[in-house]
């Protein structure tokens, strides 16, 4: 186990075994939520500051992907008991290795360079539009008069 030259402990108060004194990683934020005192010996959980992808929009600054690092050092199914990066998308989260998170930046970049086609496209369809001073096909010509 990885222990980020931390030597803290935490005991954390469990419903089946007691207090519970486990080492504490220095990237966890130690709040109770990710402790859960008084919860279950295997839900003991460390957890880090979120790492938020925020972007900037019309109406805001919304965070479109979250991840954070976490460990479970006593759950009994997948991820086991190494810390991983747990990313949050569609709503959900959804643990990653370090083969995973390279993956998933892949896909990021790949879908960032398709986003600067899009914006080439849109772009030349803005000059289009402007360039036809703003009328639709099929439109008057406000410039030869009216249509009665």
């Amino acid at each position: 186990m990885d222990r980020d030259n931390s030597s803290r402990t935490v005991t954390v108060p469990t419903c089946d075994h007691g207090p519970v004194t486990v080492w504490e990683p220095d990237w966890c934020t130690g709040c109770e939520t990710e402790h859960q005192p008084g919860g279950y010996h295997v839900d003991i959980t460390h957890a880090s500051r979120d790492y938020g992808l925020t972007v900037s929009t019309s109406r805001g600054t919304p965070v479109v992907l979250r991840a954070c690092f976490e460990q479970r050092p006593f759950a009994e199914h997948p991820p086991g008991h190494v810390p991983f990066m747990n990313v949050e998308t569609d709503g959900d989260w959804h643990p990653h290795s370090s083969d995973d998170l390279r993956r998933l930046s892949e896909f990021l970049t790949a879908h960032a360079d398709r986003l600067r086609e899009l914006a080439d496209r849109l772009g030349g369809l803005t000059n289009a539009f402007d360039a036809a001073k703003g009328t639709t096909p099929g439109a008057a010509n406000p410039e030869k008069g009216r249509v009665s």
